[in-house]
């Protein structure tokens, strides 16, 4: 069996880190600094987040794109801020990836 595919795929996966900022925080780090004071480390939404979705809400998992997340995380909504201006497209992606592994 040949390495070859071994390797491309460990080469395209090197250039996809290294074009999102290569020692770039993983998306739980970023969630747990920016958004689990309001939406909590396990995703149920805390007081001062009143009105938001559970993230961990089954629902809501089924019903809800990363994209989408990722839009609301870079555009804001309701009292929540926008970020595209203090995270980078690439950070804002890897945090809506992982809110989408909140589901139970």
């Amino acid at each position: 069996m040949s390495k070859l595919p071994i390797i491309l795929m460990a080469l395209a996966a090197a250039a996809t880190a290294a074009a999102a900022g290569g020692d770039a925080p993983s998306g739980k780090a970023l969630y747990d600094q920016k958004c689990a004071i309001c939406h909590g480390k396990d995703g149920v939404a805390k007081p001062q987040a009143k009105g938001s979705r559970n993230f961990n809400d089954p629902a809501y998992q089924s019903a809800t794109s990363a994209e989408a997340i990722a839009k609301v995380t870079a555009e804001g909504k309701g009292k929540m801020p926008a970020y595209r201006s203090t995270l980078k497209p690439a950070e804002i992606d890897v945090i809506a990836a992982h809110i989408k592994t909140l589901a139970p």
